[in-house]
This record gives structure tokens, sequence and C-alpha cells, in this order.
């Protein structure tokens, strides 16, 4: 079996560590043997391009975000941004993933028309790192949503430095379409675990190749998974960690389309989702919301507990993930402490896979 890449993500909004932390973790999870480093996008946290910038200057390594969410950042910020951290890049590759984020991002920011809003960003993104003139002219959604003049065109007063791949981070089948033919790639997101389990993986990838091969592309696009990670050597606390982010991404997984036979594939009851829902709605706190998530759904979303049984369950992932054509694991969330849970996956995990 041919070796499969190793990713961390680093989650600027609950982790809370500063820039030279993160540089630290950063160091030692390369050390370790993880190939690239993906960073959150959110409001209200150390901004995703200024943590890159900092981990390019001192890291040697390939770097990425996970994603760039389209609502929070215009593609000409963004294009700045990443053509000025290819600078500090040694040619490493810098991946930009795309869409529209978590659960949560209509929370904080209208959010309209997500698939026009994606399209619109990849192409225009393309544009702009390739030295382009972009005119939002041909952009209406995004010229309405980030006030740009349509009679104006924009173009990167510099060239970028490095290989930068766009990755497609939406994982529904609009969002696939769109990704295969306007992007590099795939970032297959955190319900890639339940995803599998429900048998509908196939037919996704079959949409996103079909997508970039009508349009000429040659080869397969690669393509990344992310796995749901919570290592600690206390098995409960990694557990008790990973259960309200579980949770979410079950009711998610319901608004995404996944029916009650889907869910009852996982070993879910659909009665447990309706009460997730119906806690969801009644504004439940996390420990109230976190009592009604089932070991069933933790374990259809994570892979949660001591380092033995992380490896035992990693080691099943990576079957699955290199059956459907997955060239990297990228492991997100990590533990309740992520020093230790780098340590361990580092020293304890990574070597078995």
């Amino acid at each position: 079996m041919a070796p499969i890449q190793i990713g961390v993500q680093f989650h600027l909004h609950y982790w809370n560590l500063s820039i030279p932390e993160l540089i630290k973790l950063g160091q030692m999870a390369k050390t370790g043997g993880v190939e690239q480093l993906w960073v959150t996008d959110n409001l209200e946290c150390r901004n995703s391009f200024v943590v890159l910038a900092a981990l390019a200057a001192k890291i040697p390594i390939n770097l990425g975000t996970a994603l760039t969410v389209q609502y929070f950042r215009s593609p000409v910020d963004a294009a700045d941004s990443i053509a000025s951290i290819s600078e500090l890049m040694d040619g490493s590759e810098l991946s930009i993933g795309l869409g529209r984020g978590n659960p949560s991002t209509p929370n904080l920011v209208h959010s309209p028309k997500p698939i026009s809003m994606l399209r619109e960003t990849a192409q225009s993104l393309h544009g702009l790192l390739a030295g382009e003139a972009v005119s939002f002219r041909d952009y209406p959604t995004l010229a309405s949503y980030f006030n740009f003049n349509p009679a104006t065109s924009f173009h990167l007063r510099f060239d970028s430095k490095t290989p930068t791949r766009l990755y497609c981070g939406g994982n529904g089948p609009l969002a696939m379409a769109v990704g295969g033919e306007f992007m590099d790639g795939l970032l297959f997101g955190g319900e890639f675990k339940a995803v599998a389990a429900t048998g509908r993986i196939p037919s996704l990838l079959q949409i996103f190749d079909d997508a970039a091969k009508n349009v000429g592309k040659e080869g397969v696009l690669p393509k990344l998974a992310q796995v749901k990670l919570s290592v600690s050597r206390n098995r409960e606390v990694a557990r008790d960690f990973a259960r309200v982010n579980a949770g979410r991404r079950i009711l998610g997984m319901r608004r995404l389309g996944f029916t009650s036979e889907d869910i009852i594939r996982l070993g879910v009851g659909p009665e447990e989702v309706d009460r997730l829902e119906m806690a969801n709605l009644k504004g439940a706190s996390p420990q109230q919301f976190g009592r009604l998530v089932s070991d069933a759904m933790l374990d259809a979303i994570f892979i949660a507990g001591d380092p033995e049984h992380c490896r035992e369950r990693m080691l099943e992932v990576r079957e699955t993930a290199h059956e459907h054509g997955f060239q990297q694991l990228k492991f997100s969330e990590l533990g309740p402490d992520p020093k230790e849970s780098i340590r361990l996956l580092c020293e304890e995990i990574i070597p078995a896979l």
C-alpha cells in the first residue's frame, strides 16, 4: 500500500494559543512526520493568513487554510494575502480550501447563494493569482456581497512565488460539481468518516471527477480527507472533548440531506437526532447538549480515546481513504490539550500509518 500523507489542522477559534506557541507546535508536528499544516478561518480569532505567514517564515513545510470562508474575505483580500505569504515560503505548496465554513457561519454573517459564491470566488481568485485583471462585472454575486465597483478591474501588482492549489471544501453534490470544474483538488470535510459509513462517498467523488473531466482536466485531481481526532492519555477526557462537536456534525448531516436510513447506518436512531435537534432549538447549553450525544454518534464522526484505541481506528480510516483514492489524512480538533495530542499523534499513531 502506498504511504498516505499526514496533515494537521490548527483550530484557531478554540485553542487560543499565541502565534509563538503555534509555531512551536508546528515545529513539533513537522519533526514528528506531519507533512502539511492547516489553519482554520474564524472571526474574532487570530487571523488565519497572519498565522500562515508566521509558520511560513519559520517552518519549511506545505501550508494551507481549511478553509477560507467565502463570506469572510473577498477574493482580492485573499489573493493579496496568499501572494504575500508565498514570498516567505521555500517553494512548498500553499493550499487554499474554499467553502462557506462550519454550521455557525450563518449565525455570524449573511450567507446568500453559497454555490454562486463558491464558484465566483474560485474563478476570480484563480485569475488574480495568475496575474490577470479581474472585473467583478463578471462576478455579480461577489460584486453585490462585497460592494465592488463593477466598472473597476483588479490585478495583483506582484507575483505569487509558490505553487498554490484551490481545494473545494464544500461536500454536497452542487459544491462537488463546482469544485471539479473550477478548483484544483478536493478537501472532504469533517463528516468524512460518517459519510464513508453511509456508502455515499463513491457517488459524491464521481460528481467531482466527472466535472473535472468535462472541462478537460487530465488525470485525477488530489483529494484530502479530514479526520476528526481527539486523543489523550485520559480516554474519557478525550471523548468528552469531542462529544458536542460530534453532535453538531450529526445535525449538519441531516441538514445536508442525509436520510434516516443513512443515520441508521451509523448506528444512530433518528429519534436520537430528533432529541438533539430539539435541544439545539431550545438553546441547550453545551453540557446539556453533550449529554444527549451517544457514543454511537461520537464514534460516527470522531476517532476519540486513548492512543491505542485511536491507532486501531486510524488504520481502518486509512484503508477507507486508500480505497477511495485520497492522498492525505488531515487530522483536526486533535484533543483537549493540543500539545499532548500532537505529541501522541506523532509518537504513537503516525508511525503505524
